[in-house]
């Protein structure tokens, strides 16, 4: 039986949208397809702001003695302009041509419809766009025609997804506690999540545990350049000064906002507020952790309650006025990191300590 020759790469392939790992993934897919792992002839790479389409697609039409397969990547794809090329009067709003333009003059989209009909044989075409316009040509045609990826920001469930997905690939696992944990903590950046998955990875090969909980994914997020914001709040719960002090310059110098950061401490101060009101009330523990805390955070009810009997209510009226205080001088221009580690020495001080300053 004759075999059938293998399908042909898709000529040209347009990666849209605007979170970077999903688009490099993609081009990673295409180039490994397209070239192999030996790019160093075969790959062509070329930028949106700085040609213009018709030195992208002379670069696709022009063979290579070196190599038998090529690759044309451009980025900033959404910024190519055509040679001279100006919107002509008569275009109407689908970029189609009007009266306006030469008669007979091939232009900047008629090229680029005359590749997607004859492309080069030896030749693939990337085009990293974020965000081109898919009504006017040539991205309607080439969106049309050519292979469409979407590298769109994940969000949500499909970000968990995601994450899921690539958690099972790699053979890592984490009960639904963990990857919550995981997700809440560093927020929707893919990037950054991927990045403390690989942390996860590298540290479950030193441990036995078959299955990560969320108490083990927060213990490695501490590490590395994760940004440990839920160590701030837990050193501020347990009025450790030194530790919260420590933790906020880690903040600071991975590039975390001033007010972001006051914001967890006076999330955390609030919760250590209600569990004291509610222990007060002689609300059960499990309904504490309940209203207060997360299902994947659930484990952190006793330090929390611990934290509820190292404050009197005098004290966290002070450390709470401390850090609106701290928040009124950073928005009026203060540097954040003298504001913040003012606010929490007053604050982890306590009501005597601001009294007495008071009165100085």
């Amino acid at each position: 039986m004759e075999k059938k020759a293998p399908a042909r790469l898709a000529p040209v392939h347009v990666v849209l949208g605007e979170d970077t790992y999903l688009a490099e993934e993609a081009l990673e897919r295409i180039l490994a397809e397209a070239v192999g792992a030996d790019r160093a002839e075969a790959l062509t790479v070329l930028y949106g702001d700085e040609v213009r389409w018709e030195a992208v697609l002379q670069a696709a039409q022009t063979g290579s003695l070196f190599a038998s397969r090529r690759a044309i990547l451009v980025r900033r794809a959404e910024l190519l302009r055509y040679e001279g090329q100006r919107p002509a009067k008569g275009e109407d709003d689908e970029g189609e041509p009007g009266a306006g333009r030469a008669k007979g003059k091939v232009t900047g989209d008629d090229a680029v419809g005359r590749y997607l009909d004859d492309p080069a044989p030896d030749a693939t075409l990337v085009l990293l766009a974020a965000r081109p316009d898919r009504r006017r040509h040539p991205w309607k045609r080439l969106c049309a025609e050519g292979r469409v990826h979407s590298a769109e920001p994940k969000k949500g469930r499909l970000l968990r997804a995601y994450v899921e997905d690539d958690l099972r690939r790699r053979g890592l696992r984490l009960t639904a506690d963990g990857v919550s944990a995981l997700v809440d903590e560093v927020g929707q950046d893919l990037r950054r999540l991927m990045g403390e998955v690989d942390k996860l990875e590298a540290w479950a090969a030193g441990e036995t545990k078959p299955t990560l909980s969320a108490e083990d994914v927060l213990e490695v997020l501490g590490r590395g350049m994760a940004r440990p914001l839920y160590l701030l709040a837990d050193a501020l719960a347990a009025r450790d000064l030194p530790g919260a002090i420590e933790r906020t310059e880690e903040l600071l110098g991975g590039g975390e906002e001033g007010l972001r950061i006051l914001a967890t401490a006076h999330r955390s101060l609030r919760q250590v507020r209600a569990a004291r009101a509610l222990r007060e009330r002689r609300v059960s523990r499990s309904e504490i952790g309940s209203r207060l805390l997360p299902p994947n955070m659930q484990f952190k009810l006793d330090s929390l309650l611990a934290a509820a009997g190292r404050w009197r209510d005098e004290d966290l009226r002070a450390a709470l006025a401390a850090l609106d205080r701290a928040d009124r001088r950073m928005k009026r221009g203060s540097d954040a990191a003298t504001a913040l580690v003012a606010a929490l020495a007053e604050a982890c001080r306590g009501e005597a300590g601001a009294t007495s300053r008071r009165g100085r």
